[in-house]
């Protein structure tokens, strides 16, 4: 009986969470590894929202019964590992180390949690099985909040390289901060709401969202694609930078595509590293890349330039690069058709250059023999 009452009680719930799943069996732009974390983060919000509701149960026994006791400790636990979970979904690239640090505070807490009914610093309860609040009794509420704004704090730095931040952020602020002030409300306005189907739904969101982003990032560099190229923010921007990879035909010919798209991802780490502040990257073609800036003048393009140059002089490959800067009418286009221009001038010259080398080390070759 206690099951249905579970079933029929959270359904909205169980409907969101296992059409997720459904979605996953069919994402191609996710990787499998944030699959599988999806699926543990749909694990333990089952395991909370079951736990929580076996919890209420127990508070229906005239004596206290130490399944309370875990229940109360489990449910108090799981959302901080919920939030970590989210985090490690999007941002693949946390080491161990940085997990371990992220784990320590609700390691703590959940020490504090376990001791608890002997120390009454969080919560007890009494014989009669009546719960009571110990001094830090808001610690669990603490422990959510602290690592809710980590997260969103990681995703503010996670999208601050993509166009249209403001939005991502405010998106993203909305789905964090929501269910903070929910989980407030809850504890101090309507004590003893679960919280699970509101973390569900906003879960769900953060996976459409994740999912939309991912279909405007180019998967093998991180930047963004032509689709979203296509929709740029054209009234905004105010100089271009046209990139071409020199040789990468070559590469892959010779060496394999896997040469070729670790020419493409060193470049595009550069670019990213070293582009500067209000720039938008995008892979456009196979060995093509476009900068779009904001509040830049041509002195900081070309310092840019010259800095990006520098840096593949450093590596084995190298770019074309060619720049405009948008006229007083906002002519976006007209400023991307120069910058190709001039790009392409450049890689003429690559060629050329190419050309002429190799014709040298032949008549050198014919000398020597």
């Amino acid at each position: 009986m206690i099951f249905l009452d579970y079933l029929t009680g959270n359904f909205e719930m169980a409907f969101e969470l296992v059409g997720l799943l459904l979605m996953l069996g069919i994402s191609v732009h996710i990787s499998e590894q944030m699959k599988r974390w999806t699926r543990l983060l749909v694990i333990l919000l089952f395991v909370e929202s079951l736990s929580f509701h076996l919890e209420k149960w127990t508070q229906s026994f005239e004596t206290l019964s130490p399944l309370r006791v875990v229940l109360t400790i489990i449910v108090y636990s799981l959302y901080p590992f919920i939030i970590i979970v989210m985090m490690r979904m999007l941002f693949d690239n946390i080491s161990r180390k940085q997990i371990i640090i992220l784990l320590v505070p609700q390691l703590i807490c959940i020490l504090l949690y376990s001791t608890s009914q002997w120390t009454h610093l969080v919560f007890w309860f009494e014989a009669y099985n009546r719960w009571r609040g110990g001094t830090i009794s808001i610690l669990p509420y603490i422990m959510f909040v602290f690592y809710a704004l980590i997260f969103l704090l990681m995703n503010i730095l996670y999208f601050k390289n993509y166009s249209g931040t403001k939005a991502l952020t405010f998106i993203y602020f909305y789905i964090t901060v929501v269910p903070i002030l929910s989980v407030f409300y809850y504890k101090f306005i309507d004590e003893g709401k679960d919280y699970c189907a509101l973390f569900s739904s906003a879960i769900l969101l953060y996976f459409i969202m994740v999912y939309i982003h991912m279909a405007r990032t180019d998967p093998l560099t991180g930047l963004l694609n032509r689709l979203s190229y296509n929709i740029k923010y054209t009234n905004k921007v105010t100089g271009v930078i046209s990139i071409d990879v020199n040789g990468l035909k070559s590469i892959n010919d010779l060496e394999g595509h896997n040469a070729g798209d670790l020419a493409l991802i060193t470049v595009a780490n550069i670019l990213k590293r070293y582009c500067g502040k209000h720039a938008m990257i995008y892979r456009i073609g196979g060995d093509e890349f476009v900068v779009l800036y904001t509040k830049v003048d041509e002195k900081d393009i070309v310092d840019v330039i010259n800095t990006m140059q520098e840096k593949l002089a450093q590596t084995e490959y190298s770019c074309s690069f060619g720049y405009a800067m948008v006229n007083s009418e906002g002519d976006v286009s007209k400023a991307i058709a120069e910058s190709d221009v001039r790009m392409y001038s450049e890689k003429n010259k690559y060629y050329a250059n190419c050309k002429k080398n190799t014709k040298r080390s032949v008549v050198t070759d014919e000398n020597d023999t």
